[in-house]
């Protein structure tokens, strides 16, 4: 017996030892590095752009949400997808080669040293923004578009760009303007939520089929209303709609989005937003489906549930608003 038991403990310790390294694992995987970002003279307003996605058989024309930018010593406008799944901001080297080789006097300031830029500077509207350390990573297109006004895509702006700001998205008129407080004329015409910005993830509380929920805002997922898991997917689906099923690029790698139909509404306080669809993703690997039952998220939410409003995002001050637009 005496044996047995303690067989018995040292399974029980390695159990409980396996927790402990898995808790501090998986609150690792969700650290978000230090913020390298300074911004100065906000507030910074300025129009987005959408990029469409023609990859799948059904084009989705709003997939991407581009914020113009401008860089030193380069006459063009270039753009980053704003992308709040993104806990920092990161530049592209194929795109970064582009724009050396065809404006030199740019050239400096965009050759990376060891996979990232030092003290480099960009400018959203009248916002200035510098980043100590900007990382770069391998990706983009490699030559500028012939069309000087087409968008030119050179990185992904994160949300290390929102931390103790204020951001308010104008969907209906693509306006983007990051500010140091909400203004009362806003503030009086929204209905607000608690909004959480655990390592600069842009989590949104919000009830769902009369359930509290805590879900991801996603702005690199704008094809979709709300991202779940395929379990929640056949709860919230209309019985017997059917199964739209389109590949998805994800950093690339190809995943299939499966999305139907449903009734559900996102209630935020006394309003209540339509979702339209549901989809969930086949193709995500095991850590990836970990750590999102680890984060204790509900789903992702994407652009497309506020496409007809204004989103407020006051991380600033704890909470999210939304001003719905008038029917028309």
């Amino acid at each position: 017996m005496k044996v047995l038991f303690k067989v018995l403990l040292a399974i029980f310790a390695l159990f409980v030892l396996a927790g402990i390294g898995g808790y501090f694992y998986f609150r690792q995987q969700f650290q978000a590095p230090a913020n390298q970002l300074t911004v100065s003279q906000l507030p910074a307003t300025t129009r987005f752009a959408w990029r469409a996605d023609t990859t799948a058989t059904r084009i989705t024309p709003h997939a991407v949400l581009l914020v113009p930018i401008l860089l030193p010593n380069c006459p063009r406008t270039c753009y980053l997808q704003f992308d709040t799944g993104a806990p920092y901001t990161l530049l592209y080297s194929h795109a970064l080669a582009a724009l050396q080789a065809s404006y030199p006097a740019a050239s400096p300031a965009l050759k990376p040293q060891a996979g990232a830029l030092q003290n480099f500077p960009f400018t959203i509207g009248q916002g200035q923004v510098a980043a100590r350390t900007i990382r770069v990573r391998e990706m983009g297109a490699r030559t500028l578009p012939a069309d000087s006004t087409a968008p030119f895509v050179i990185g992904t702006l994160g949300t290390d760009l929102l931390e103790g700001r204020v951001l308010v998205i104008d969907y209906a008129r693509q306006r983007f303007e990051l500010r140091t407080d909400v203004p009362d004329s806003l503030a009086r015409r929204a209905v607000f939520a608690p909004l959480a910005f655990e390592q600069r993830r842009v989590l949104l509380s919000a009830g769902l089929q009369g359930t509290d929920k805590q879900l991801l805002f996603d702005s690199g997922s704008s094809a979709f209303a709300l991202l779940t898991s395929q379990a929640s997917w056949q709860e919230l689906a209309q019985p017997g709609a059917p199964d739209q099923v389109t590949p998805v690029n994800s950093w690339g790698k190809t995943l299939t989005a499966h999305t139907a139909p449903t009734a559900a509404r996102l209630q935020i306080g006394a309003t209540a937003l339509p979702l339209g669809t549901v989809t969930y993703i086949d193709g995500t690997t095991f850590m990836q489906r970990t750590l999102m039952r680890f984060s204790g998220m509900g789903g992702m939410l994407g652009n497309k549930v506020f496409s007809q409003h204004t989103l407020i995002l006051d991380v600033k001050g704890g909470r999210f608003g939304v001003v719905v637009a008038p029917r028309r």
